[in-house]
């Protein structure tokens, strides 16, 4: 492994002990069973996050002029879209998880439109545009910006995954065998099994096409570092938001 790589894996290696994943969100969803409303917080702010998520690795392959970081960034861009199959594309198996969760916590058809009906907070709202401020080009030359964004991005994603993995598991009692609570998790387990693993792999490989001298590394950790800041601030404002904790009762699967 060179300087550059070990610097650069490092670098990545710092998200473990940052905010963006020790947070107040975390706390509550690992804690047990949030009710209905408190849910819907939750999956109406990570919905609204989550489907920019390939927008943003596309700005990051048009904003890097480097060709090798363009390959590596084209791999996990093709991940994301279920490698051209619609029903695997990540936002697909994301929506159907939590509609399927939310229809058997309020014990109806929750419905994709119910949903998109609920609003989004203000924190998400700004999470959304400065990230699309990291990735967007401002007429200079990009590549360290869109690539340390990427490299926070993907680094973040696997603990974030797992994570939320298993605060799902609270909800476990509401599907009629293990079988069929596993069978609703793909979301989860297409990233926790392999995506994410990649991803972070093509990530390194990117972030250290573009570092050929020590400004380029800063630049890099510049935006590394406002990215794991940005999304502390998400996960945070959806902890703020949820409604003084209230255990939830079980409820017969739908």
């Amino acid at each position: 492994m060179t300087a550059v790589q070990q610097q650069i894996q490092a670098l990545a290696e710092s998200v473990f002990s940052h905010e963006a994943l020790n947070n107040r969100f975390y706390d509550r969803w690992l804690g047990g069973p949030l009710d209905l409303q408190n849910l819907e917080v939750f999956a109406r702010n990570y919905l609204a996050r989550t489907i920019n998520t390939s927008t943003m690795v596309a700005l990051s392959f048009m904003g890097t002029e480097d060709l090798k970081a363009k390959v590596e960034v084209v791999k996990n861009l093709f991940s994301e879209f279920g490698y051209g199959v619609l029903e695997k594309a990540h936002i697909v198996l994301l929506q159907n998880y939590l509609i399927d969760l939310l229809s058997r916590v309020s014990g109806r058809n929750y419905t994709l439109s119910d949903l998109l009906a609920l609003p989004v907070l203000d924190s998400t709202l700004q999470f959304s545009a400065g990230q699309r401020d990291l990735y967007t080009n401002d007429g200079q030359k990009q590549n360290q910006k869109h690539v340390g964004t990427l490299l926070a991005q993907e680094w973040l994603a696997y603990s974030m995954l797992t994570r939320l993995y298993e605060g799902a598991r609270n909800y476990k009692y509401l599907y009629p065998s293990d079988d069929d609570f596993h069978e609703h998790c793909e979301y989860f387990y297409i990233h926790i099994g392999e995506a994410e693993k990649e991803h972070k792999i093509q990530a390194i490989k990117a972030a250290t096409q573009v570092c050929a001298t020590p400004r380029d590394i800063t630049e890099v950790t510049d935006s590394f570092n406002r990215f794991l800041d940005l999304t502390a601030t998400y996960w945070n404002g959806i902890a703020d938001a949820m409604l003084e904790h209230r255990p939830q009762r079980a409820i017969s699967a739908v």
